[in-house]
């Protein structure tokens, strides 16, 4: 049995904007990156890293909330069995701290994962900050491998979201950071701002909301499946499977609107400047995309 109260103390690419201050992590093509310590515990190096490495008893879990501040969070589904792991790197952004002071803040920058009181088939993963520290002076960085059949509900409130191999539903809320799903088997909700989405590879229902970034997604719907986009200012790019039912409605205010249509066959077609609007195979599902000021792209493979 996975106890009470954990204190859970791998990074990889990042690029983060938080308060005007620009985090770079290992693997981070845009600079030089975040030395991270090659073991768990403080690095002796750089004492505002700290990185903690745990298993999970995930037995009868059902469903992942993770609600955390400022945080980098990947997730990946492990085979089969009920054993999960959490590896977490914690890093003060804030300057002007001693060694012994950055010692005491990242020991009392605790994130619990627990069985929620309301649901025992819950697991919340949450933070609790020191209150010298603002939501934007630590960042979290999170690696979580789950069993099958679980789903996930990712809320930061800045930070990027990665989830591959996942045999559940998934839906994310974030600020300021990008989303990337890969080969989920169940519905997606994905909304941040300013940041892009990319979904590929997903069976169930899709919805994409973001502001001033781009949403490209590679699906193969069910036949009734819902799939939908949405963006202010980025372009919206669809490649999805030529047996794929649905009607299909796409527009931007300003932008404009192409689509490949060959493979599918294609009814009740209605085009104009900015829409594009017609039934793919007869129908059954819905395929509904919004830009103002896109540009929204439509290919069949």
């Amino acid at each position: 049995m996975m106890a009470d109260y954990t204190r859970l103390i791998v990074v990889s690419s990042l690029f983060l904007l938080v308060g005007g201050c620009e985090i770079s992590f290992v693997g981070d093509p845009a600079g030089g990156g975040l030395e991270i310590p090659s073991s768990d515990g403080i690095d002796p190096s750089n004492p505002r890293v700290e990185r903690t490495t745990t298993s999970l008893d995930m037995t009868d879990v059902r469903n992942i909330r993770i609600e955390l501040p400022t945080a980098r969070v990947h997730l990946s589904q492990a085979g089969e069995g009920t054993a999960g792991s959490l590896q977490v790197t914690k890093i003060i952004t804030r300057e002007g701290f001693q060694s012994d002071a950055l010692a005491d803040l990242l020991s009392r920058s605790v994130l619990t994962a627990e069985r929620s009181f309301v649901d025992n088939a819950r697991l919340d993963v949450e933070a609790t900050l020191p209150k010298e520290l603002a939501d934007t002076d630590l960042v979290f960085d999170i690696r979580l491998v789950v069993p099958v059949s679980v789903s996930v509900e990712v809320i930061l409130k800045n930070g990027p979201v990665d989830v591959v191999d996942i045999s559940g539903n998934v839906e994310v809320r974030t600020a300021n950071g990008a989303v990337s799903l890969k080969s989920i088997q169940g519905n997606v909700i994905a909304q941040t701002t300013n940041r892009g989405i990319t979904i590929a590879d997903t069976a169930g229902n899709v919805k994409a909301v973001t502001t001033d970034a781009d949403i490209s997604l590679r699906l193969a719907p069910a036949p009734d499946g819902a799939i939908s986009a949405e963006t202010a200012s980025g372009n919206i790019r669809f490649t999805l499977a030529k047996t794929t039912t649905a009607r299909l409605d796409l527009q931007t205010a300003s932008g404009s609107v192409s689509a490949n249509l060959g493979g599918f066959t294609v009814s009740d077609v209605t085009t104009g400047g900015g829409y594009l609007q017609g039934i793919l195979n007869g129908g059954g599902g819905s395929i509904v995309a919004r830009s103002e000021s896109g540009e929204i792209t439509f290919v069949g493979m």
